[in-house]
């Protein structure tokens, strides 16, 4: 085999790659591959986001399932459960640890120090007034609060008093005083905030502020209306500055604070008062009153000193014999959560009247006002009026020899079962309207010695007494009576009334006198004289037990509206009108549809007769005129 030598020198010789005979790749491909690769990182950039979120979570959730909680303070975690806080069993108790069933107490909240017995923490008591914090196991104050200052282990009111104040707005402009006292102040406090433009009022935001106000006591001669319509303020304590000084006045200080519920007066040991007119009037929250160390002992006026002091169940009085009091009405009025009352202590002696002075005190079931003087006093209107709760009342000892007025005296006692009047003497009483109106529980009284004289006005004395069986009013003269609307309305269980006495020759107006006498059978008007009467509609409404009725004495001379007489009367089956004169000026519809269908009535003449037929046309209607004796 033949070699061809030139080639095989050409094949041993060294072989390379001619880049200049290659091809070089695209600019398009060179982008494909950049966006692939930034859309790789950004992938993993994702991904990996994603597993560290992943792994925060986790150690989030782990964390909180080995951390212990926090719980707020009189709160603790129990070492025996994983359910949550449970509050600490002492009361005042800041910090406590333990288990479900059992804890104990290791710090107590501010203004409140520990009592130990064997080591143990066993109650939290409160420090004194305005002592932030005391030492353990005696009171004794160690940091006293803003307005306070420290002496000998107390805490003494830097100011004339303090005040908390409950803005329940987003933001207001609230009145701490009267400002007629402005000038009056040397310094005022706003949570800890001292105020250089001294005002009455200031613009606070929504919640809780504890004002601080120190008066210039030399200026101070009297608090009138001090405090009056400051609706925003929930409590105030007064100073050892008002101790000792003389202040007369002390009308409307508190009227018209409607949010207060705590007033501590224990400072205030005020000399001689003379008025307290209105001095608490419309407090309406306020349950506890002490007035202990205010000398009343020459008070002169206390007119509503609690009016509509609604919510008020105590008053605590001081034992000083008031031997000047003068005026006293109202002083009680509407206080309707007024339990008991003990005003033994009271020289009632000069006063003139006695209106309105328990009026409304719904819940009153012990009064004691065994002790008054009433030789002097001329009103008595109002007195007792809603005293709802009240069962029984001994006013024996009542000396009512100048009394002129007793309008709705008792009206609304509706549990008041037994009332002693036997000492009243009436003799100069001009009124008695709805004296006895809606005692609901009498069942008998006796007003023999009821002296009537000269009563005008008897408009609704017995309405709603609708258990009331018996009334002595035997000595009753009504001579100069023109009012006797309603008297006896709604007396639902009389089933008789005798007036063989009673004079009605100046009477006016008896309007709905016994309606709703359901039991009522028997009525004699034999001496009843109406000659002057003008109404006497619905007299007899709803009087469904009368079977007959003889008004043949009752002369009607004048005009006089008639109107529905005998409506509801649906048992009456014989009239006797026969000195009634109708006209057509007059209202002859007499009748309503309950009247039985048959009955026999006796009128004046028949065209008296003609005109009342419309409702009774089956029953026999006899002029007198007919009639042989």
């Amino acid at each position: 085999m033949e070699f061809n030598e030139e080639n095989d020198e050409d094949n041993d010789s060294p072989q390379f790659l001619n880049f200049d005979n290659m091809s070089s790749p695209s600019k398009n491909d060179n982008n494909e591959i950049n966006v692939k690769n930034k859309l790789s990182l950004r992938m993993k950039i994702i991904i990996f986001s994603i597993i560290l979120i992943i792994i925060i979570f986790i150690i989030l959730i782990i964390y909180k399932l080995i951390k212990p909680k926090d719980c707020k303070s009189g709160y603790f975690l129990p070492n025996d459960s994983k359910s949550g806080c449970k509050q600490c069993s002492l009361k005042n108790c800041d910090k406590c640890s333990g288990t479900r069933e059992s804890n104990l107490c290791s710090l107590c909240i501010q203004n409140f120090f520990p009592f130990y017995e064997n080591g143990i923490l066993k109650s939290c008591n409160p420090c004194n007034e305005g002592c932030l914090t005391c030492d353990e196991g005696m009171n004794k104050c160690l940091k006293c609060n803003d307005g306070y200052k420290l002496e000998n282990g107390k805490c003494i009111l830097n100011y004339s008093f303090m005040a908390k104040i409950f803005v329940n707005e987003a933001r207001k402009d609230i009145t701490l005083f009267d400002s007629t006292y402005q000038k009056k102040i040397k310094e005022i406090l706003i949570d800890g905030e001292n105020k250089t433009d001294i005002k009455n009022s200031y613009n606070l935001k929504f919640g809780e502020h504890i004002i601080y106000i120190l008066l210039d006591m030399k200026e101070i001669f009297e608090t009138n209306s001090m405090f009056s319509g400051c609706e925003a303020m929930k409590e105030i304590y007064f100073s050892s500055l008002f101790e000792n000084i003389e202040i007369k006045s002390l009308n409307n200080m508190f009227s018209g604070c409607k949010a207060l519920t705590s007033i501590d007066l224990t400072n205030f040991k005020i000399k001689n008062v003379t008025s307290s007119d209105n001095m608490f009037s419309y407090c309406s929250s306020l349950k506890n009153i002490n007035i202990v160390n205010i000398d009343f002992s020459k008070v002169i006026n206390m007119n509503k000193m609690f009016y509509e002091c609604k919510a008020l169940e105590n008053i605590n009085f001081p034992s000083i014999k008031t031997k000047e009091l003068k005026y006293i009405e109202g002083m009680f009025s509407g206080c309707s959560s007024l339990k008991s009352l003990d005003l033994s202590n009271f020289d009632t002696k000069q006063i003139k009247s006695f209106s309105n002075l328990f009026n409304g005190c719904k819940s009153l079931t012990s009064l004691n006002i065994s002790y008054f003087e009433t030789n002097n006093v001329t009103n008595m209107n109002e007195m007792f009026k809603n005293c709802s709760s009240l069962i029984t009342l001994d006013l024996s000892n009542f000396d009512t020899n100048n009394i002129e007025k007793m309008d709705s005296t008792f009206a609304g006692c509706f549990k008041l079962i037994s009332i002693n009047l036997s000492s009243f003497k009436t003799n100069k009483i001009s009124s008695l309207t709805e004296i006895f109106r809606d005692c609901s529980s009498l069942i008998t009284l006796d007003l023999s010695n009821f002296n009537t004289e000269n009563v005008v006005n008897m408009n609704y004395m017995f309405s709603g007494c609708f258990n009331l069986t018996s009334i002595n009013f035997s000595n009753f003269s009504t001579s100069k009576v023109q009012h006797m609307s309603y008297l006896f309305s709604g007396c639902s269980s009389l089933i008789s009334l005798d007036f063989p006495s009673l004079n009605a020759e100046n009477v006016i107006y008896m309007n709905n006198m016994f309606s709703g006498c359901s039991k009522l059978i028997s009525l004699n008007f034999t001496n009843f004289n109406t000659k002057r009467v003008t109404a006497m509609s619905y007299i007899f409404k709803d009087c469904s037990s009368l079977t007959s009725i003889d008004l043949s004495k009752l002369l009607t001379d004048t005009y006089v509206d008639f109107k529905y007489m005998f409506y509801g009367c649906s048992n009456l089956t014989y009239i006797d009108i026969s000195s009634f004169t109708i006209s057509n000026y007059t209202t002859p519809q007499l009748f309503d549809d309950t009247i039985p269908s048959k009955g026999k009535i006796i009128v004046k003449d028949e065209t008296i007769g003609n005109l009342i037929k419309s409702k009774i046309q089956n029953w026999e209607i006899i002029p007198k005129t007919e009639i042989k004796f």
